[in-house]
């Protein structure tokens, strides 16, 4: 006979036997849960398509919003679970509504993994392919590594031809220095979801004046981080372009 899950205020049970027997019914209730979730997010997907709906279905600034509001709930909840956990029921989501195309280079795939998880294939391809990638495909997103040290893929972003790629989030969405191991990119405009970073690149000359920190150079070229959600229109010195913004829960 299974025992109900025990109530939040109520007292753990202490046998050992009655311990596993209450995780077991929390299990039952998470798996209808997760059940009734992936229904949900099923029937979204037809209603978008009888709507005539093909948009893009990825929205980071709703799922930072999510986990966000998760951790304030459940302070007992471990973040970095709960990241992972919801992770992988959005990943799931995403490809119920069509599906995305993941590009990711060797050292970021793991980060891609952790972000979309196996509900979405991710390919491996040099850095420079998964951006053209990026930028040819409407559901495309690339994985890359954190700008830092070689990592100097963001020079490619000031070429006219990649017009259009921002990042538009981070992998993990949880870091203990505030320093992500990669970021996403997409043919898209950031979202804000305040608490968001900006990325400026260009000369550093033109990147003088707004300070900020220094994440990573390549000649004369700079690329720094700012507070705050900087918005595509927002009007910039010549030479300098927003690569994107990016938040962390």
């Amino acid at each position: 006979m299974n025992m109900p899950a025990p109530s939040l205020s109520a007292p753990l049970p202490t046998d050992m036997t009655a311990l596993r027997e209450a995780i077991d019914a929390i299990d039952g209730q998470l798996a209808r849960l997760i059940a009734q979730r992936s229904g949900l997010a099923r029937a979204i997907a037809e209603a978008k398509k009888a709507a005539g709906d093909s948009g893009f279905g990825w929205r980071p600034a709703r799922e930072i919003d999510i986990l966000r509001g998760l951790i304030v709930r459940e302070p007992d909840l471990d973040p970095a679970l709960a990241a992972a956990v919801w992770r992988a029921l959005i990943a799931a989501n995403l490809a119920a509504q069509g599906g995305l195309d993941v590009v990711t280079t060797l050292d970021a795939a793991p980060w891609a993994k952790l972000a979309f998880g196996s509900a979405s294939e991710a390919r491996i391809l040099p850095t420079i392919d998964a951006l053209i990638a990026a930028k040819q495909g409407p559901r495309t997103i690339a994985c890359l590594p954190w700008p830092a040290d070689a990592q100097t893929w963001w020079v490619d972003l000031l070429d006219v031809s990649l017009a259009g790629v921002h990042v538009c989030a981070a992998s993990p969405q949880i870091v203990a220095d505030g320093t992500p191991a990669s970021l996403l990119l997409a043919h898209r405009a950031p979202e804000a979801s305040g608490g968001d970073i900006s990325l400026l690149a260009g000369s550093k000359a033109a990147l003088a004046g707004y300070g900020g920190t220094l994440l990573s150079e390549r000649g004369d070229l700079a690329l720094i981080q700012l507070p705050g959600f900087l918005d595509l229109d927002e009007p910039l010195e010549a030479g300098v372009r927003l690569i994107g913004c990016f938040a962390l829960a």
